[in-house]
């Protein structure tokens, strides 16, 4: 809803007391006895508009503007806080100091997720995505390169004769796994968070898409253990699932029970996937032994 000054017909922003274009108060007294509509908070004052939530009639100073565009009287506003998170604020702190307290924030603090603001571009959600998986890229290229370094000198005298094993192949593992890893990372969140968001609507789930991929890619976050040889990336899993429960209760604020269903569902399913694969497997290999 478009908000309108009642004496010059110009748009205002919600929340201003006066018009920008006239400069009339929009705070207006209420007549005694009119039938004109005033505010449910400050019933002496005649109400500018009705509340896009819940219908409330609200005046000019119960009047905001949430982070979908709607226009929201002063209950809902409370309701509904609208925090900033330290990403969505990166052109004052700087992307690495944003990207680095988001990530405080969500892994140590994702109660917090409860209060954020829901929507976000989803080049913002991708991005982040992308740069917590940059450390996880990093150390398995430089496990891989350390592998493909070491392994000539495990080899027999004449193995390592032939060349069966070109020196470039460390450097090359290192830099397709520096590219491919977070180019991964960002492929499986959007589609993951699309079918944990079609597990969600099923659930009653109300806002876009574009919520469900901000809440996939801040749980993230974890990610960024994958920078631990060996055991971060391992430890970083579980982690990045306890994280996505709460923003997708936080972000869509829904129940616990449609949370954890959108954030579980699509792993136990691939693990029972896999697990079906290789009995299938083990089964055919069994049979033909005997």
């Amino acid at each position: 809803m478009h908000l309108q000054c009642p004496h010059c017909q110009r748009p205002i922003t919600p929340g201003a007391l006066s018009c920008q274009g006239c400069g009339v108060s929009l705070l207006q007294e209420a007549t005694p006895g009119s039938a004109e509509p005033t505010c449910a908070i400050h019933p002496n004052r005649v109400s500018l508009a009705s509340c896009d939530r819940c219908g409330t009639f609200a005046c000019a100073e119960c009047l905001h503007q949430n982070s979908r565009g709607e226009v929201v009287c002063q209950r809902c506003h409370e309701l509904e806080p609208d925090v900033l998170l330290p990403w969505d604020k990166r052109e004052e702190l700087g992307t690495f100091t944003a990207l680095w307290k988001t990530i405080h924030t969500v892994m140590l603090h994702p109660e917090a997720l409860y209060t954020v603001r829901s929507e976000g571009s989803a080049s913002s959600s991708l991005l982040f995505s992308l740069l917590c998986s940059l450390p996880s890229g990093f150390m398995t290229g430089l496990t891989y390169m350390g592998i493909f370094s070491f392994m000539p000198a495990m080899l027999p005298a004449e193995a390592r004769s032939s060349g069966d094993l070109p020196t470039w192949m460390g450097p090359l593992m290192f830099v397709l796994c520096l590219f491919l890893v977070p180019l991964f990372s960002v492929a499986s969140t959007v589609i993951l968070s699309g079918l944990d968001h079609l597990v969600m609507k099923l659930g009653g789930i109300t806002r876009g898409y574009g919520v469900t991929l901000r809440a996939h890619s801040l749980s993230q976050a974890p990610w960024v253990l994958g920078l631990i040889p060996f055991c971060g990336m391992y430890s970083a899993m579980p982690w990045a699932l306890v994280a996505r429960a709460f923003a997708y209760r936080g972000l869509h604020r829904t129940t616990w029970g449609v949370a954890l269903t959108g954030t579980l569902i699509m792993p136990v399913l691939s693990c029972c996937m896999c697990g079906g694969f290789y009995a299938l497997m083990f089964s055919m290999m069994m049979r033909n032994n005997v």
